[in-house]
């Protein structure tokens, strides 16, 4: 067997390996973008007025401050109806002392109620059990040697240069994280932004309209619409449902060639 082919053979397994993952992608994909389709679609105004709400309905509506007013997200002080805090402690590795290891200490999101806004009705969304696609990043800053928070929502206290400048920070930790330190990372949903929601749609004891979720299905909050969603789905089908057949004759090839 010459060297020519020895260097297809592992490329080509290689490419069947990374077609494997998209494969997998692809059906993960497929079964999104199939629950997207299959679930019906609702305005603020029809679902309220609807006398017995569906399990699971989605909605495209603005989101704004809740009962409990405008958050403030706590490292960037942006204000928002939902921020998700990330810390991430950078360290030695205990055994080998040699090897920088990553430990996400912190993953947090706020939980206080905002609300969702469309055409004058409004709906109540609880975000207890929540998945938010694509919320924005407005806080990304290495600290070198820096030891995590013991609490993750309280910063230390900072003056207002240096809070300016944190807020202002967006900056990726990159080469800074071969060192030890942390990793502080911020995403924010802000007051009027639309968004698309899949949730289940409940009755408060008043009468108003309460979107939630559960540990089994999580709420669902998307800035992006279901048409580009299902867009993005497709893609990633077509390019997993494409590479490993593809990659699989090229192994075939290979084989036969060494």
């Amino acid at each position: 067997m010459n060297n020519v082919a020895v260097t297809l053979q592992l490329l080509a397994l290689i490419l069947v390996g990374l077609g494997c993952w998209l494969w997998l992608r692809a059906m993960k994909a497929r079964a999104h973008r199939l629950s997207l389709q299959t679930t019906p679609n609702f305005t603020l105004g029809r679902l309220a007025e609807a006398a017995d709400p569906p399990e699971t309905a989605e909605v495209l509506a603005q989101a704004w401050a809740g009962p409990d007013g405008q958050l403030t997200a706590p490292y960037s002080q942006t204000p928002c109806v939902w921020f998700r805090v990330e810390v991430v402690h950078h360290h030695w590795e205990e055994e080998a002392g040699d090897r920088l290891e990553l430990t996400r200490v912190f993953d947090l999101h706020s939980h206080e109620p905002f609300v969702l806004r469309d055409s004058g009705t409004e709906a109540l969304c609880r975000p207890h059990w929540i998945t938010v696609d694509d919320a924005e990043l407005v806080h990304d800053r290495f600290e070198a040697d820096a030891e995590p928070p013991r609490d993750a929502l309280s910063p230390p206290h900072l003056s207002i240069e240096e809070r300016a400048e944190r807020t202002a920070s967006t900056t990726v930790a990159g080469p800074a994280a071969l060192r030890p330190g942390c990793t502080y990372r911020e995403w924010v949903i802000r007051p009027g932004t639309n968004v698309f929601v899949r949730a289940h749609p409940k009755r408060r004891e008043d009468g108003g309209l309460m979107l939630i979720g559960d540990e089994d299905a999580p709420m669902v909050v998307s800035t992006h619409t279901e048409r580009e969603l299902i867009a993005e789905d497709r893609t990633k089908e077509f390019v997993g449902f494409s590479v490993l057949p593809v990659a699989l004759l090229l192994l075939l090839l290979a084989l036969t060639l060494g």
